[in-house]
């Protein structure tokens, strides 16, 4: 038996192992046959991709599965041919942030190069949506294997295998508890805060506003006059997170989505105080205590931990992971 027959197998038997050791931590992908296959070798290739130099090279790979096509989602990008080439030697040209492999069952892999950058979680979660891929990847900034795979974030802790919500799967609670706040508004914000803030590792507090924002009940001595920025335009995202990485206490969101005001300190009652135990950290108690007095409003918390915790009328409805 050839070296390569060799290395197959043992290929084979790692991914074998993966698939094991996500069942032991509670991880069941729903995909079967050699896309089941397919997103497991992948997976485990990002994990333990050979060194280079010392270093773990970047690396991203899509597994697209019958009747899904990559064309779905409206991007510029190239698709470039690699049948010339064995896998591990086109593995090398998929670095997870603008170059990404592309496998579908029962086709030699090809390479989609994005026109700008494709490594935010962001851009990763609405990809995954659009096209139904299972995406897989790996870069210097994470350092850990990820697989974006439907309403789900699954991350290797170094210890155990982590899923957590998306934005889009946390979207129905909210929209639940709260259905007078402006679905378009509830879904950007929750999107800044699972997708941008959360995996930043950046602490932040947003308060909903069906009607005017209780000013009364709102701490303005520190806060910023926002500009015409909107939680509603992706392409203030950028500009809303830079200033919340320089700001602590909340931001107060306007029913039409419009930011007004940041750093705002949320004043709660004796009532919500005596109501609210202390269980949690100063940033999701103060949330949920103000969200328990202003029952027309929801608070978005991020961790800074990274998880993300929606509370209103005093309960904690949706999170993406452990309180803080």
């Amino acid at each position: 038996m050839s070296d390569l027959s060799w290395e197959a197998i043992r290929n084979e038997a790692s991914a074998r192992r993966l698939g094991e050791e996500l069942a032991d931590d509670g991880i069941a992908l729903a995909l079967e046959g050699e896309e089941h296959d397919l997103v497991l070798e992948e997976l485990d290739h990002a994990r333990r991709a050979p060194t280079f130099e010392g270093r773990r090279p970047s690396y991203g790979s899509f597994v697209i599965g019958s009747g899904r096509r990559l064309k779905d989602y409206d991007e510029a990008y190239d698709v470039v041919d690699l049948s010339v080439l064995d896998l591990p030697d086109a593995r090398g040209y998929a670095d997870g942030r603008s170059a990404y492999l592309v496998r579908k069952p029962g086709q030699a892999p090809k390479l989609a190069c994005f026109e700008r950058l494709m490594q935010m979680e962001a851009d990763l979660v609405r990809l995954q949506e659009a096209t139904g891929a299972h995406i897989i990847q790996r870069t210097a900034f994470y350092e850990v294997p990820r697989l974006f795979t439907e309403g789900s974030v699954i991350t290797w802790t170094g210890r155990v295998w982590a899923a957590r919500p998306t934005a889009t799967a946390i979207l129905p609670a909210l929209c639940a508890a709260a259905p007078a706040i402006n679905e378009e508004v509830a879904e950007h914000t929750l999107e800044l805060a699972v997708h941008w803030l959360g995996p930043a590792r950046a602490g932040a507090t947003f308060v909903l506003c069906e009607n005017d924002a209780p000013w009364e009940s709102l701490d303005t001595a520190t806060a910023t006059r926002a500009p015409d920025l909107w939680l509603t335009n992706r392409r203030h995202f950028w500009a809303i997170y830079a200033a919340l990485a320089q700001h602590d206490l909340a931001t107060i969101v306007a029913p039409d989505g419009r930011v007004q005001k940041i750093g705002v300190g949320l004043r709660t009652s004796p009532e919500a105080y005596a109501t609210i135990p202390a269980d949690r950290g100063m940033r999701h108690r103060s949330a949920q205590r103000f969200s328990y007095d202003h029952p027309d409003t929801a608070a978005i918390v991020v961790s800074e931990d990274g998880p993300v915790t929606v509370f209103r009328r005093g309960e904690a409805i949706a999170a993406s992971g452990p309180e803080g």
